[in-house]
């Protein structure tokens, strides 16, 4: 086996299995990898990272080039360009989340600059981050770094990422407008370094108006702001040793959502301090070593029909990851050992008042509405790269995660106490990958990959009053087995072309799924989560990319189905299957241009009846959706006499098509007004950013 080989499939490794990664950074001035994936630009500052579209997994990432060009909303906007990745929520862009391949975030292990993101509220929202402030995005499909969903690691800006091999400090100024909602985006960024220490600060603010969905109407409570904050802080020890701490800071006001009337305030706090030595004269050192903190405080005064409730619901975390690559050489072939270790503890405080409007009296519900819980998550893990023959190689692996969870003041409608005592779950997960190289361009790979997905804190109990508890909720247990094969081949057509496919086939069998069964109890309008037995989750992604001089075009489809293997019924919140095309070309070194089409088909793959209380199937309306096509147009001009200066225009939703991912309905069956769950109409949005 060729040595290069090997650190390609240690890139895919600590992409695909490690609980956390943080590149080394150089300046601009540096070689520099340019890469193409679904017509979206990858840059990595690494000389030898491979191309995610040719790994052997569902890898995909998104540049910041092409998020500033497309406009999104918010960071799950962006994503929804990727195949099998789905907008989840709303209507508002701070109350959304995603899912992947038909399961919710929650299954995901989301990262962001080391920061283990586990605060996820179905219907809060849990993205705390502005995406003006990202520099790029991965997302692995399938079990990964113990989840059965994936992963999504997303790297904010960074001074190395702004800065010029020769220059020294500099600053940033960043406007925006969107015609849609009014919605006005300014930000100020100074970065700079100083010998082997960099720096960046950064400070944004975003105002808008409710949104028009297509076709007219809008809804006030898709209005709101943002601020948000970066501070970062690296020093380059060695050419092999880094430590940087990054501080991320957000404030989001806006609405309640669903049938609840107010407001709600959340302040995102998130630190990591990560040290890396890549160990450059001893194959057995790449280490990476993070220590972190999460911390959310989502703030709310709802209006009822009879009292005023205040919520104050606080997610505090910290965690630690750390791993290591060693290469091991026997004869002539090179072997890669790549293990670590993680630990995640959470302190879930909730605080819920209730004042009766007509005689005052307030009342504590924290117990029984918003319960005061400690968890944590442990893992350890190890996968070990294996050459069998030249063409042919193995990646078996291990994992070992543990969940517990407790209560101090946990209640069930009765008053009886909950999980004083608490409870863990742990699971040895095994995975195997195979590849075989059939030619310098074809390669052909399968897989097999185990995972455990604890219940969340408001699935174990009740979470805003909507949900019976169930404190002994399983966790999930996922098994996914996957196939595949990646063409990367150059000159297909001409001299100047590069033409690189991936196909995935994957299914997903999940043992103790959990679903959701209805009671006719009105203090649990929202039902109780129970182990419904096994799901199948089972599909396939296509993505194809082709680039010719300065014309790049790609063209991607993803197709899942969602089944509960005990009554034959299909699962809700499952994707649409899409199609997205993206082309784009240089008119000249200052002007690109550039269009993104998707076309979901009809959804019809969704649940008719559900589970009520002691049985009993209830028929309910089917949340699928017609067909819907939406057509973006952007442009990116950099004036070769303004030194600094980029301009983009974009049109989002050309045609103004009125859609949904899938309708929504009220608790009593009947449709909500369009105008309060469809996605966003027509929109021109500028943005100018100047650095100098």
């Amino acid at each position: 086996m060729k040595p290069l080989k090997v650190t390609y499939i240690a890139s895919c490794i600590a992409l695909a299995f490690s609980c956390q990664t943080a590149q080394a950074e150089e300046s601009k001035g540096s070689s520099e990898t340019v890469y193409r994936l679904d017509n979206i630009t990858v840059s990595t500052q690494a000389e030898e990272q491979q191309d995610p579209l040719t790994m052997t997994q569902s890898v995909n990432a998104i540049s910041r080039d092409t998020i500033q060009n497309l406009s999104p909303t918010n960071v799950p906007n962006a994503l929804e360009i990727i195949p099998n990745v789905d907008i989840q929520g709303g209507p508002s862009s701070s109350n959304q989340n995603i899912t992947i391949r038909g399961l919710p975030q929650s299954h995901a292990y989301v990262v962001i600059d080391g920061i283990y993101q586990s605060n996820y509220a179905s219907k809060r929202g849990s993205w705390y981050l502005n995406p003006n402030l990202v520099n790029n995005i991965q997302v692995t499909a399938g079990p990964s770094s113990g989840a059965a969903a994936g992963k999504i690691s997303i790297s904010t800006i960074s001074a190395l990422d702004l800065l010029s091999e020769d220059e020294k400090f500099g600053a940033k100024v960043d406007l925006g407008y969107r015609s849609n909602n009014a919605q006005q985006d300014s930000g100020l960024t100074i970065f700079g370094k100083s010998g082997a220490t960099d720096y960046l600060l950064s400070g944004n603010y975003m105002d808008k108006d409710a949104y028009e969905i297509g076709g007219g109407g809008s809804y006030y409570k898709t209005s709101g702001r943002q601020q948000s904050g970066l501070f970062k802080l690296g020093h380059q020890f060695s050419t092999d040793q880094r430590l940087q701490f990054t501080l991320n800071l957000d404030d989001t006001h806006g609405h309640q959502v669903r049938n609840d009337i107010g407001y709600r305030d959340e302040q995102y706090t998130g630190a990591s301090l990560i040290w890396e030595d890549s160990g450059s004269d001893n194959p057995y050192l790449n280490l990476n070593t993070t220590i972190y903190y999460n911390g959310v405080d989502s703030y709310s005064a709802e209006q009822g029909r009879s009292a005023e409730q205040i919520q104050d619901i606080k997610d505090s975390s910290i965690g630690f990851v750390v791993s290591n690559d060693s290469i091991f050489s026997f004869a002539t072939t090179d072997t890669l050992l790549h293990y670590g270790v993680s630990g995640h503890f959470t302190d879930h405080d909730g605080l819920i008042y209730d004042k009766d409007y007509d005689t005052g009296e307030i009342t504590d519900d924290s117990a029984t509405d918003e319960a005061t819980t400690a968890s944590r998550k442990l893992a350890a893990w190890v996968n070990y790269q294996l050459p069998i023959t030249e063409s042919l190689e193995l990646i078996p692996g291990l994992r070992y995660d543990q969940f517990y969870i407790e209560s101090a003041n946990a209640v069930d409608a009765n008053g009886q106490p909950l999980l004083r005592d608490g409870r863990s779950e742990s699971r040895l997960s095994k995975s195997l990958n195979l590849n075989y190289y059939l030619s310098d361009d074809i390669t052909l790979f399968a897989s097999y990959a185990e995972a455990l997905n604890a219940p969340r804190n408001g699935e174990l109990f009740t979470s805003g009053r909507g949900f019976k508890p169930n404190p002994y909720l399983k966790s999930e247990r996922a098994d996914n087995k996957e196939i595949g094969a990646v063409w990367d081949t150059q000159a297909l057509f001409s001299e100047q072309d590069s033409f690189t496919t991936r196909v995935n086939i994957f299914r997903n069998d999940i043992q103790d799924y959990i679903g959701t069964a209805y009671t006719d109890n009105e203090n649990y309008p929202d039902g109780v989560k129970v182990n419904i037995g096994e799901a199948r989750l089972e599909g396939f992604e296509f993505v194809s990319s082709y680039s010719l001089n300065d014309w790049n075009m790609s063209l991607s489809y993803g197709q899942t189905r969602g089944t509960d293997m005990t009554t034959g019924w299909y699962l809700a919140d499952i994707p649409s299957d899409k199609f997205n095309l993206n082309i784009d070309t240089k008119i000249n070194d200052s002007l690109l241009i550039g269009t993104r089409a998707t076309y979901a088909l009809t959804h019809d793959k969704v649940p008719t009846q559900q589970l009520g209380e002691n049985g009993v199937i209830e028929e309910i309306p089917a949340a699928g959706f017609d067909a819907w096509f939406t057509m973006d147009l952007y442009a990116s001009y950099t004036p070769m006499s303004i030194d600094g200066l980029v301009a983009r225009l974009s049109v989002t939703n050309l045609f103004d098509k009125a859609y949904a991912h899938q309708l929504d309905f009220e608790r009593d069956g009947t449709e909500k007004p369009v105008n309060e769950y469809y996605e966003e109409g027509r929109s021109i949005n500028l943005q100018l950013s100047y650095q100098f």
